[in-house]
């Protein structure tokens, strides 16, 4: 089988052998998770609020409500979630010994991940499945997750601890 690494769209040089597996990792045990909105500044959570690497609190790009905040100066920084920082690692791996294709996003223990396995049935299997393509997902209730999934709807899923506090009209679609 032949297979092509592409980063952004352009073609990578991978080892000698095309990879069986192909992995982003991120470094979530250092990285920041929140970014000042104002001044951009990366963000850590602390036990007293927000504060950038160098433990400030305040941003110089501060702008204060009319009604609530002083007319100039510093103030707190605006924590805003930074796309992306709840993810561990992501991976791509193929098996041809099992005719099977591995997606794995790690987004709690960086020692886990949730798997999506998209496998062929030998064409010799004495059922009617001979052939075809077979889906293996994550699940409410499944033994060992990675971690805990509360049902939205079929085939969506709260990651984490959740208890709902009132009914969800509409979550929108996976891109």
């Amino acid at each position: 089988m032949f297979a092509a690494l592409l980063v952004d769209g352009t073609p990578a040089e991978p080892c000698e052998d095309t990879p069986g597996a192909v992995t982003l990792e991120f470094a979530t045990d250092t990285a920041a998770t929140h970014r000042c909105r104002a001044c951009g500044e990366e963000l850590h959570k602390t036990v007293s609020g927000y504060e950038t690497d160098l433990g400030e609190t305040g941003c110089p790009d501060f702008e204060p409500h009319t009604d609530t905040g002083p007319e100039s100066g510093e103030g707190p920084h605006d924590p805003e979630h930074i796309p992306v920082s709840w993810c561990n690692s992501a991976a791509v791996h193929t098996d041809e010994s099992q005719d099977s294709v591995t997606v794995s996003i790690s987004v709690g223990d960086p020692r886990g991940a949730f798997t999506l396995t998209i496998r062929r049935m030998p064409d010799d299997v004495d059922c009617g499945l001979a052939g075809h393509l077979i889906m293996h997902t994550p699940y409410a209730g499944q033994p060992l997750p990675h971690m805990e999934l509360t049902p939205l709807h079929d085939g969506t899923y709260v990651v984490g601890p959740y208890t709902p506090t009132q009914r969800t009209h509409s979550v929108p679609p996976a891109a």
